[in-house]
C-alpha cells in the first residue's frame, strides 16, 4: 500500500475566492482568510457553501493560519487542491519503484537543467550498457468531468515550457524523460489533456509522447486522513 498521510485537518465551509492566493472560509461561525496552495483556476471545484478541510500552517510568521486543502464537490467527492501533494505522492511512488520505466536509483528533487527546474531526477541507472538519467515532471490534477480527469484547468505557459524542454532533452541519448499526472480526486477513471483550456499544452503533450517521453497517470483515493495510490498507468493520448 502506498499512502500519504495528512496532518489533522479542520472542517469548514468554503465561501469565495478573493484572489489567486487567498480564499474566504467560514470556520466555527467566523469568516477567515486562508491560503490557496495552487495556481490553478479551480473553477470546477470551488463552489460557495462547499464543505472544505483546512490544513494548519506550520509557519508562525504567515498571515493566514490555514491553507485550503480538501474541497467536497457536488457528488461528495473529495478533491485535494494542494499542488505539493502531487510531488509528495510521486516521491513515495518513486521510492517504491512503482512508476513504469523508472528503475531503482538515486532520487533527487528540484534539479535544474538549462534554466529549467524539474521535480525529480533519478541518477545512476544502468540500462543497455550506458548510463541513463531519468527526468520527471509532476502535474497536480484537480479537474474532472464525467469520470475523465483533465489538465490543465487554465492556460499554463510554465507547463508548456516544461514539456518543450523535456522534448529537447529526450532527443539526447543520456536522458529518459517522464511526465507524471497525479489525479487528486476519487471519481476519475481515465485522463485526457484539456484541449479546450490549453490547446498548446495538449499539442506539446502529444508531441512529447510521440518523441519518447513516458507519460504516467497516478489515480488516487482521497479521504480527510490520507491519499492512497490506486493504480499507475501509461497515458494513451
Amino acid at each position: 500500500m502506498t499512502k500519504l498521510n495528512f496532518p489533522t485537518l479542520t472542517k469548514g465551509i468554503y465561501i469565495q475566492k478573493r484572489n489567486r492566493f487567498i480564499a474566504e472560509v467560514q470556520l466555527d461561525g467566523a469568516m477567515i482568510d486562508v491560503h490557496l496552495p495552487t495556481t490553478g483556476r479551480l473553477d470546477t471545484v470551488l463552489a460557495h457553501g462547499a464543505i472544505c478541510y483546512l490544513k494548519p500552517s506550520t509557519n508562525p510568521n504567515r498571515k493566514t493560519a490555514y491553507s485550503l486543502f480538501l474541497v467536497e464537490v457536488e457528488d461528495g467527492t473529495l478533491v485535494c487542491i494542494d499542488a505539493l501533494v502531487a510531488n509528495q505522492m510521486t516521491a513515495l511512488i518513486l521510492q517504491k519503484q512503482l512508476i513504469n520505466g523508472v528503475p531503482e536509483g538515486d532520487i533527487k528533487a528540484e534539479v535544474g537543467f538549462d534554466q529549467h527546474r524539474f521535480d525529480f531526477v533519478v541518477h545512476n541507472i544502468v540500462e543497455q550498457d550506458f548510463s541513463v538519467t531519468h527526468i520527471i515532471e509532476v502535474k497536480s490534477v484537480t479537474m474532472a468531468h464525467r469520470g475523465i480527469a483533465m489538465f490543465p484547468d487554465a492556460p499554463t505557459e510554465r507547463g508548456q515550457k516544461h514539456i518543450a524542454k523535456l522534448i529537447e532533452l529526450q532527443k539526447k541519448e543520456q536522458f529518459q524523460t517522464h511526465i507524471v499526472f497525479v489525479i487528486q480526486r476519487n471519481d476519475a477513471e481515465s485522463f485526457a489533456p484539456c484541449v479546450d483550456r490549453d490547446p498548446k499544452f495538449a499539442q506539446l503533450l502529444q508531441q512529447a509522447k510521440d518523441n519518447g517521453t513516458m507519460i504516467h497517470v497516478c489515480f488516487t483515493r482521497v479521504s480527510p486522513k490520507s491519499m492512497e495510490l490506486v493504480k499507475e498507468s501509461s497515458l494513451l493520448c
